[in-house]
């Protein structure tokens, strides 16, 4: 596949496995990570030793601050989670449904979380699609660097078999990229608060949640995305002349 997908990890706290996790993806093809404030200072010295022949793609490795500014450039995020999670959004176990949902020709994200805790409702929020890895009921939770590699392993599998290369048409061709979904959700959500909508205030927040997952679901294109936006400046227009 042309467009390789970009590994993100959410506030990893051991550098061994930041390390681990881009010798796993060298070995399976990919070469783009995203680092999301790592609590250790960075560029670290045991992430290089322990990446083996990968330093590269450490030593290339972007490094923000937040998700939401790792994720803009994105048009569609994958969150890694095996935990229970009560989230009005979209989840898959399968890697083949995967991989033939996931846009082929635009810039995709997978997201994992932090050792101890995984993702937050707050990071899944800012994905498309959930991805569970079923594994034993005695005990489901994997390595961060083992995590990765699974993921690798699969996506390298799945595209470099002759049966998948064959099919590589996708319903997303034109979707919008996170940065313009941000802009039109903060927006939205601009309007909403400024007409009453999000009441009461201590219920906005997952009213807003509920919202936004419903457009998420939709995986807008930037024509859809612009349609909305000129639709809604009009809405708000006519009812501020009336007010």
């Amino acid at each position: 596949m042309k467009n390789k997908p970009t590994i993100v990890l959410v506030r990893p706290q051991l550098p061994e496995n930041i390390g681990l996790s881009a010798r796993a993806m060298e070995n399976c093809d990919l070469n783009n990570l995203f680092l999301v404030s790592p609590r250790e200072k960075w560029p670290n010295k045991i992430s290089i030793q322990s990446s083996a022949n990968s330093s590269k793609i450490i030593k290339k490795a972007k490094v923000f601050n937040n998700l939401d500014n790792a994720l803009s450039s994105f048009h569609y995020v994958v969150a890694t989670s095996n935990r229970k999670r009560f989230l009005n959004k979209p989840q898959i176990n399968n890697f083949d449904e995967l991989f033939k949902k996931i846009p082929k020709n635009k810039k995709i994200a997978i997201i994992f979380g932090p050792e101890n805790s995984g993702l937050s409702n707050e990071d899944l929020m800012l994905a498309d699609l959930i991805l569970n890895i079923n594994l034993s009921n005695s005990n489901r939770s994997l390595n961060l660097s083992h995590a990765v590699l699974l993921f690798s392993y699969k996506w390298y599998e799945y595209f470099n078999s002759q049966k998948s290369n064959s099919n590589l048409k996708s319903e997303f061709e034109n979707i919008a990229s996170k940065e313009e979904f941000n802009f039109f959700m903060n927006y939205l959500k601009k309007e909403l608060d400024e007409s009453g909508f999000l009441y009461p205030k201590q219920k906005s927040v997952k009213m807003f949640n509920n919202i936004k997952t419903i457009f998420l679901r939709s995986s807008l294109s930037k024509i859809e995305i612009k349609t909305l936006w000129g639709m809604l400046k009009k809405l708000s227009k006519k009812r501020k002349l009336n007010s």
